[in-house]
């Protein structure tokens, strides 16, 4: 019996044993991942459904899922399964129709797949699981087909591993597609992250295969007699496949590098770029994320020094205005193509070589480069497959590309003669020096698409459309652009394409500010940012300024803003239409003052020139209205700066130049007629040479001359030659730069014997379109032509000659233009014409118009010539006068801003009226309202009432938002109330920064000093300036800390109010008594601010409040709110209050778009509420200070020690009539009232008693009070190493929408919550508004923040509730009216500004002669009763702890003495708000409690309330009855 019947007597009808090769297995996966690599590929570069490319990219990637990654991995698997013993015989055979059959059937399914998915690149949920599902059913599918074509075997399935096979083919192929279309999307398409996708998908497949493989079994039909298509012809041709496919992908791979090298290199040349954006301001990029680019050329080569290329470069002045108006060039590019190609080329790179063998520039070396940039344009409008006329306008502002360093190739000559210092020999004007080497730069060429039928071309094309912020990453890493903020540059492009830049028609009043340029010639103007076309300007409601409004104006020539203003008001006493544009002018001026926000504004003067500016009035509105403007003319210094966020400076010749470039300008008829006489000569020299050689064939030349339009043309003499060899000119004397020039030769004239009408023809005699093409005939140009005889062939003109002319006139044609001649009577020609001379007549150039530009400079340069030699002079003498008494101007000391209540005609008083806040109920009634939708939800909601949310709250509400701000506790009961006082820009951190040249802690201290105005600015009655002592114990220290305190003066600019100065030993011993005389040499003072930390932030909550915003302390976040696609939508707040009532409280739903998160500490807590899995950015740092009294320090001078033992600063500062002492840094954990340690208290005392006196014994008993504030430091979970902490502060989103604004310091919290706003808005699209309707925040009808509240950020305007009537003098009124003591009075108006007309009236009569109201709470402090009845009414105190330690600050002065006036404080606010015995006795129990944190000793926490109000404490056991001389023993007698 032969073994083929011993194998199919054993296994026929029977179940053969089955085993698997692993390398077989492993070899499946390898090639189902090559073709799920292959497919992602390709699908990722389908831009649209439209468009055969893209059709045939669709069409491969199903072949290469269906026909690689699922076909080939199938039986190449199957080749892993061995049956039996691997007998040839008992090996799998297959049918060739179904094995076709199912290579067939999956690329079909999958094809149907991926139409379902689409090519969008926003992700459909059911579009990609409905692709899953079919890519799933396709692998299934096409695995039980391939079953199918087994012939000797019958397959035999387990359900259950088919139904697992299927699920997981459809769930892997989910996940997959999911994750490459949502990384496709977010454009974080990295390889390894398109990898994953595949290794995903693949997965799917194999798992699907492998899965199915185990649960079937093979019953033998019959053997293997290899008729038909075998098992290793079948893996033959999936392996050939699949190494198709991998030798397409390693192809994919180099053309991809080779790409970024092309990048790289063109980040070191000039390049143009398109910035196309959609309606929606998406821009367009290719599916590798990069801008359509353009190379111009390698660099620009500068011809002296300065001669950089930039904005304010003339060649970029001609590319801005061409770009303007591209017909005057399309109809050229050929003829400046062909022009180019004619050039000298490298014999290397066969590049245009602009530079000759001897180091010198290429003739016509400007208008070469104008080519290169017009050529450039046209192939980037080839590669958008637009016209040139419809590839966009040229963007302001040109951006730096590349890294420095020199370039790889260089022309050796070049590089020969910069060895030997020869570099531009040859010539008079020779090259200086090159453009910094490895330098690039990147212009674009921006354009809005208003059609979807545009966007949808431009995919079909091969492009994208992408968000700014998903691709502005890639753009400037692939493109190297160096500016830091890309996006931003972007989305101006975006707004500079929309065109939206205009002034509408009417007056306007304009600050014309000029300064010269620093380093090179020029000025600089200063314009709106963003707008840079624009001057700031401010609206005046008039349509036309009348004869008598310009006299009016006349009068107020070179006036200054101060005089103005006096004057103004002046002519308010005239006649009322004297009055009323008195009226306009002064609203418009202060509107204007505020806008700028800049000192210098206030030295510009009025000048009685009105210009008239470019209107370009928007669609629909009547253009023909004119647009006038009223000018404040200032040269500003060399070194001024634009101190306004709102403006900048940029080039004056350039801004010039945005007047005259725009749309329907007349001045681009001129221009157009400039670019044709400067480029035709060059680009149309070999058509006119052949022209004149077809002349001299027929024996005579023509001879230009008169015409009959001579007023509209000029004789253009022997001004230019034409050199035959190289179509250049050569300049002479009279040359005309702007003219066309052609030099024909002389011969002798005879008549015209006929009428002719001849063309002008080529050298072969066939009539060709002319390259010029296009050229602008703004009127019939009719030409004079003598005929000239030529005898003997030689050049001769005869002295005086009749002959006959011809009309030449110059027709467009299409792309060309003809000349046609037709015969005139004849008529004598000019005498004595010199041999060689060319008569050449062309079109005068209308005068160009100046512009309101050139006007108003004319204005300014003559007003300072009549004010140079006396300013000169006033300057000198003023400067010494200045340099040596230095006055200030102190925030603070002013007057207030608003009038003091007066008494009315009818003998009373009346108070000011100040806006009623809302009470707490009504608060928490509307957080509810916003969840159950009976009003529209909030656009931002707050969660923490510190510094920072209660900054965001205040800063969104005046930009026209709906806010709520919720806080757990009460407004600064963290870190907000624990600080050391200080408002500065830190001393320290300078030092870092100049000796570790960071460059972070640089910008730290400048945002802080600029941050520190500001402070005094809104908040004057609780910021004031304190000089800070730094005592010197060696002489070599005081040069040091001088430049030190001197260069910190110096950063602080016009923000600084004092220079720091030296004192000697005895000045410094006079102003601080205290101070260590031994090794004391003199000391360093320098200004700083100080302010009352909770006063400031409850103030800044309560002004938000005021203007809107909805605040509600005592309410804790307890959960967030999130919608259907994981986004946060609002919160789940508990009001805290009930409970302390014994109540229950009911949940409240907040909804809301946007959750900020501004919790300090606990910033953690509310990120996992938002993520559980997120990780921690707080690195919590302890800082303990405590209270000295005030005998301890002058009351105005503090003291800072910068070297400690342990190299820690440490500050000793008058505050509150008491002393504080701090700080400590240590790591710590986060608790809400962390205590102060007994270590860290010594440590402090130690320090001070170091440079005190020996004779002051520095006591532990003297520590009034003690706390420890937690500095919540953070860590950037986005940056590369997490571990590093933010120096200054983070503003976070995660994936859900959670806004963290965390880290900073007291000092920086507006411009944190400035950053945290803007990033909100951007992020959510809030809808920031103007504010309506402004309350009246001084009480008065009379205020003027300076904020204009125009839905931008304004809170370095916005004063604070308090601020509007204060003044240093507001104190005597209080006690005149109110017979309050003096110490009260002042502690009122520096604590509450204004509002203490409030409180004082709500303290109780005393009925004493004197004081009259205000009874005290604790007999040391000049607290009193009515600030307790002022916080419940209006700063939402709702506990006891609120009003000693955050409404007043006893608590913080002295923790016993707010031991002792606790049962005062509970006793009014159990009256005022109704409590009953229980709250009371929890409110005596949380509050000592708290007092802990404060320092109370421990043996005071014990006590009860009865013992305090007996007066029955025990301080035998304390430290303080220790301390002092106590009379209660009789005095020691000495013998």
């Amino acid at each position: 019996m032969s073994t083929n019947d011993e194998l199919l007597l054993q296994y026929e009808g029977q179940i053969v044993a089955r085993s698997f090769q692993p390398g077989f297995v492993v070899l499946s996966y390898l090639i189902s991942y090559i073709g799920a690599v292959l497919t992602l590929e390709l699908l990722n570069r389908r831009t649209s459904r439209n468009n055969l490319v893209n059709n045939l990219i669709l069409v491969s990637a199903a072949i290469a899922m269906g026909g690689i990654s699922i076909w080939c991995m199938h039986f190449v698997g199957n080749r892993a399964i061995v049956l039996g013993h691997d007998e040839l015989e008992l090996r799998i055979d297959y049918s060739s129709g179904f094995s076709a059959l199912s290579f067939f059937l999956p690329v079909f399914v999958l094809l149907a797949a991926f139409v379902a998915i689409g090519a969008n690149y926003r992700v459909s949920l059911w579009r990609t699981c409905c692709g899953g599902v079919l890519a799933g059913a396709g692998i299934c599918g096409m695995h039980y087909l391939g079953n199918l074509s087994i012939n000797n075997y019958q397959c035999i399935y387990n359900p259950v591993y088919v139904v697992g096979a299927a699920l997981i083919a459809v769930f892997d192929s989910i996940v997959a597609l999911s994750l490459f279309f949502v990384v496709r999307a977010s454009w974080t398409n990295s390889w390894w992250k398109r990898g994953l996708s595949a290794v995903l998908l693949a997965a799917a497949v194999s798992g699907m295969h492998w899965v199915a493989a185990v649960g079937t079994e093979y019953r033998l039909i019959h053997l293997n007699d290899r008729a038909r298509l075998s098992q290793t012809q079948a893996i033959i041709v999936a392996i050939c496949l699949s190494v198709a496919a991998f030798i397409f992908m390693v192809g994919s791979s180099i053309y991809a590098a080779w790409v970024m090298r092309h990048s790289a290199n063109k980040a070191q040349q000039i390049v143009l770029g398109a910035a196309v954006f959609d309606k929606s301001g998406r821009i367009l990029v290719n599916p590798d994320g990069l801008l359509p680019s353009e190379n111009i050329t390698d660099t620009y080569v500068e011809r002296t020094q300065g001669d950089t290329f930039s904005i304010g470069h003339p060649l970029f002045h001609w590319m801005f205005q061409v770009s303007r108006n591209w017909n005057s060039v399309s109809g050229m590019i050929d003829g400046m193509t062909r022009h180019l190609s004619r050039l000298p080329k490298g014999s290397r790179d066969n590049k245009i070589r602009l530079v000759d063998d001897d180091g010198n520039l290429i003739e016509n070396y400007d208008a070469i480069f104008r080519e290169l940039f017009c050529v450039a344009a046209a192939s980037l409008a080839g590669k958008l497959k637009e016209q040139l006329v419809d590839v966009g306008i040229l963007w302001d502002e040109i951006l730096a590309t590349g890294v420095d360093g020199l370039p790889h190739k260089f022309d050796q000559r070049v590089e020969r003669k910069l060895e030997e210092g020869r570099f531009g020999e040859g010539r008079e004007n020779g090259i200086m020096r090159q453009q910094e080497y490895g330098r690039g730069s990147l212009m674009f060429l921006v354009r809005r698409l208003e059609r979807s039928q545009d966007v949808d071309r431009l995919e079909a094309a091969g492009f994208r459309f992408a968000e700014i912020h998903q691709v502005s990453g890639i753009i400037g890493s692939r493109m190297q652009v160096k500016t830091r903020d890309l996006k931003s540059k972007l989305m101006n492009m975006a707004a500079f394409a929309e065109g939206r830049a205009v002034m509408r028609p009417g007056v306007h009043l304009g600050f014309f500010g000029v300064k010269a340029r620093v380093g090179s010639f020029g000025f600089d103007i200063i314009v709106k940012k963003g707008t840079r076309n624009l001057l700031p300007t401010m609206p005046i409601p008039l349509e036309r300024l009348e004869a008598w409004q310009m006299d009016v104006i006349r009068r107020f020539d070179r006036m200054n803003i101060s005089l103005l203003f006096q004057n103004l008001h002046g002519l308010r006493k005239l006649s009322p239409r004297e009055m009323l544009f008195a009226s306009q002018l002064s609203d418009a001026l202060q509107a204007l003052r505020a806008w700028i926000d800049d000192p210098m504004f206030d030295e510009a003067v009025l000048t009685s020139k009105v210009v008239q500016l470019p209107c370009r009035a928007q669609t629909g509105s009547n253009s023909g209205k004119p647009c006038t403007m009223v000018a404040l003319c200032i040269m500003m210094p060399i070194h001024a700066r634009a101190r306004s966020p709102r403006c900048e400076f940029m080039p004056l010749n350039f801004f010039k130049v945005h007047q005259m470039a725009y749309k329907d300008s007349p001045q681009l008829a001129a221009f157009t007629r400039h670019v044709h006489r400067e480029l035709s000569p060059i680009t149309t020299y070999q058509r006119v040479g052949r022209a004149m050689l077809r002349r001299n064939r027929f024996d005579f030349l023509r001879h230009l001359g008169r015409s009959n339009t001579r007023s509209n043309y000029a004789i253009m003499r022997d001004s230019t030659s034409i050199h035959p060899n190289t179509g250049q000119k050569s300049p002479s004397p009279d040359a005309d730069q702007l003219g066309s020039m052609m030099k024909p030769w002389n011969q002798d004239t005879s008549d015209c014997q006929k009428p002719c009408n001849d063309t002008i023809l080529d050298g072969t005699g066939a009539r060709q379109p002319s390259s010029l093409g296009g050229i602008m005939v703004s009127q019939e140009i009719q030409v004079d032509i003598s005929q000239i005889d030529d005898a003997g062939g030689r050049l001769s003109v005869p002295l005086k000659a009749t002959t006959k002319a011809d009309r030449v006139t110059m027709v467009k044609a299409g792309a060309g233009f003809d000349f046609e001649m037709d015969c005139l009577p004849g008529e004598d020609t000019r005498a004595g014409a010199p041999f060689g001379s060319a008569v050449a007549e062309r079109e005068k150039v209308d005068e160009v118009k100046l512009t309101f530009v050139d006007e108003l400079f004319t204005v300014l340069a003559r007003g300072l010539r009549r004010i140079a030699l006396p300013t000169t002079i006033a300057a000198v003498g003023g400067g010494a006068l200045l340099y040596s008494y230095r006055p200030r101007n102190i925030p603070g000391f002013e007057g207030p801003a608003v009038p003091p209540p007066i008494y009315g005609a009818d003998g009373t008083f009346k108070l000011p009226r100040f806006p009623k806040v809302k009470s707490r109920e009504e608060q928490i009634a509307a957080l509810k309202k916003s969840g159950t939708g009976e009003e529209e939800e909030y656009d931002m909601l707050v969660i923490g009432g510190g510094a920072t949310g209660a900054g965001v709250a205040l800063d969104a509400v005046t930009r026209g938002l709906r806010v709520a701000i919720v806080e757990r506790d009460d407004f600064s009961s963290g870190t907000s109330s624990k600080s050391t006082k200080l408002v500065h820009g830190g001393v320290r951190y300078l030092e870092k920064a100049v000796w570790n040249l960071d460059y972070n802690q640089y910008q730290l201290v400048k945002e802080a000093l600029k941050e520190r105005k500001y402070f005094l600015q809104t908040a004057p009655h609780l910021s004031s300036w304190l000089p800070i002592m730094l005592p010197l114990d060696k002489w070599w220290k005081a040069p040091y800390y001088w430049a030190g305190t001197k260069f910190y003066d110096f950063l602080a600019g016009s923000e600084g109010i004092e220079s720091s100065y030296f004192l000697t030993r005895s000045k410094a011993l006079d102003a601080f008594p205290m101070l260590k005389q031994t090794d004391l040499v003199g000391a360093l003072v320098y200004y700083d601010g100080a302010h009352n930390d909770s006063r400031m932030n409850v103030s800044i909550a309560m002004t938000a409040a005021v203007y809107g915003a909805t605040i509600v302390n005592h309410a804790e976040v307890t959960g967030l709110l999130k919608n259907e696609n994981g986004k946060l939508c609002g919160a789940q707040v508990k009001d805290l209050i009930p409970e302390r009532n014994g109540k229950k409280a009911d949940p409240i739903t907040v909804k809301a778009k946007c959750i900020v998160n501004c919790t300090g500490p606990f910033t953690d807590s509310i990120r996992k509420l938002d993520d559980q899995e997120c990780k921690e950015i707080v690195a919590p740092a302890s800082g303990v200070h405590v209270i000295l009294p005030g005998y301890y320090s002058p009351s105005n001078m503090g003291l800072i020690d910068p070297s400690t033992s342990d190299g820690r600063v440490i500050f000793f500062l008058p505050w509150q009539g008491n002393t504080i002492a701090g700080t400590t840094d240590e790591p710590t954990n986060i608790t809400p009232n962390p205590l102060p340690d007994e270590k860290s208290i010594q440590w402090i005392l130690n320090e001070v008693s170091h440079y005190l006196s020996p004779d002051i014994s520095v006591r532990r008993g003297d520590v009034l009070a003690a706390w420890a504030g937690i500095r919540p430091l953070v860590r950037d979970p986005k940056a590369k190493n997490t571990e590093s902490l933010v120096r200054n502060h983070l503003v976070d989103i995660s994936s859900s929408g959670l806004v963290t604004c965390a880290g900073g310091k007291w000092t920086t919290y507006r411009q944190m919550a400035e950053d945290c706003v803007d990033a909100a808005v951007k992020e959510f699209n809030l809808p920031t508004k103007p504010f309506v309707n402004a309350p009246r925040v001084s009480g008065t009808e009379a205020v003027d923040d300076g904020a204009i509240l125009d839905g931008t950020c304004q809170t370095h305007n916005v004063r604070l509730v308090g601020a509007h009537g204060f003044s240093k003098t507001l104190f005597i009124n209080i006690i005149q009216h109110f017979g309050i003591e003096t110490e009260v009075a002042k502690h009122l108006t520096e604590s509450y500004g204004d509002r203490a007309w409030t409180v004082a009236a709500l303290c109780k009569p005393t009925n004493l002669r004197f004081p009259a109201r205000g009874e005290r709470i604790a007999q040391l402090y000049p607290f009193v009763d009515g600030e307790i009845r002022y916080a419940i009414a209006n700063e939402y105190a709702q506990t006891a702890v609120d009003v000693i330690a955050r409404r007043t600050r006893l608590a913080f002065l002295n923790a016993q003495a707010a031991l002792e006036c606790l049962p005062k404080v509970i006793d009014i606010m159990a009256q005022e708000l109704k409590w009953d015995r229980a709250r009371q006795e929890r409110e005596w129990k949380d509050t000592v409690a708290f007092l802990q944190s404060m320092g109370l000793p421990e043996p005071m926490l014990s006590v009860t309330r009865a013992q305090v109000e007996k007066g029955k404490l025990d301080f035998s056991s304390s430290l303080e009855y220790k301390m002092y001389s106590r009379h209660d023993k009789p005095p020691v007698v000495e013998e």
